[in-house]
């Protein structure tokens, strides 16, 4: 057993002098104050310097580099590069622009057609006396141009007709009005009779406007290349009807092919403002969606 005593007692100030011995600079490394407690590690990101307090009535100052167990948080970073996709759907946009100058040929032309052909003569009445005279040859195609005559039928209106300029008159065609073969279709048969030049004489109306169509005898039109159509045309028509000098008013839908011809006025019963007829007809029929032969 251990007993108090002085030898116990000069030890424990022994003790007490060796640490009062060292010297400070020996303290400070050590990190601590001669009596105090040492400092402790700065925080992160510090130099690990810190100032720690004593108890002992001095202060010391830690040297050791502090130490803190790494950190959490959050952050934000930016990334740079392409981006990549894929779209679906249908594109829409309007597009304009601005063609370059060119010559106006006129209306666009119709596409071919079939040519009218002339199965056989017929058997026309034989009612005819005198002849014409005014611009004769090109109501009966016997000028030398009515070869060249296109007779692909083109479907027009009676209204559309009498609305052109009046024109003609002179010793050629008017193009494109008198080299074209015009169909007008479902059209209403309002006079019929024979004039002094042997010419049957139609009226025709739309129900509003009305204008002449002319069938010339036979006889009148030697040489024609449309002889056999105005033969066919005359028969149909006198199949119908007994037309003499004195008008009769049928009031029948017919369909009707003639070559556009520019007259002039002169008091013909249901001539039109610009005087245009269909002179010679070619083909008619009778009744409603009637297509001619």
């Amino acid at each position: 057993m251990l007993r108090s005593g002085p030898s116990s007692s000069a030890a424990r100030y022994a003790a007490l002098a060796l640490l009062s011995s060292l010297s400070a600079v020996t303290l400070a490394a050590l990190g601590c104050g001669s009596s105090g407690t040492g400092g402790y590690g700065g925080d992160g990101g510090f130099t690990g310097f810190q100032t720690g307090s004593g108890t002992g009535g001095s202060t010391g100052s830690g040297t050791t580099p502090g130490f803190i167990p790494p950190g959490t948080g959050t952050g934000t970073s930016t990334g740079t590069g392409p981006g990549t996709g894929t779209g679906t759907g249908p594109g829409t946009g309007t597009g304009t622009g601005t063609g370059g100058g060119g010559v106006d040929a006129g209306p666009t032309p119709p596409p071919p057609g079939t040519a009218i052909t002339c199965p056989g003569a017929g058997s026309p009445k034989n009612n005819g006396g005198s002849c014409g005279s005014e611009r004769w040859n090109i109501k009966t195609g016997t000028d030398t141009a009515a070869g060249s005559v296109s007779l692909v039928p083109q479907p027009n209106t009676i209204a559309a007709l009498v609305a052109l300029p009046a024109a003609g008159g002179g010793t050629s065609r008017e193009k494109p009005t008198e080299d074209t073969l015009w169909e007008l279709k479902d059209v209403t048969l309002t006079e019929l009779k024979i004039e002094t030049d042997s010419d049957y004489h139609l009226v025709i109306s739309d129900g509003t406007k009305t204008m002449i169509a002319e069938v010339p005898a036979p006889s009148c039109a030697s040489g024609s290349p449309w002889l056999c159509f105005m033969s066919r045309a005359r028969s149909e028509i006198d199949a119908k009807y007994t037309v003499g000098s004195s008008p009769q008013y049928p009031a029948t839908t017919v369909t009707v092919r003639g070559v556009g011809f520019f007259d002039t006025l002169h008091g013909q019963n249901g001539v039109a403002p610009n005087a245009i007829e269909l002179h010679p007809v070619l083909q008619i029929c009778f009744g409603k969606g009637c297509t001619p032969t």
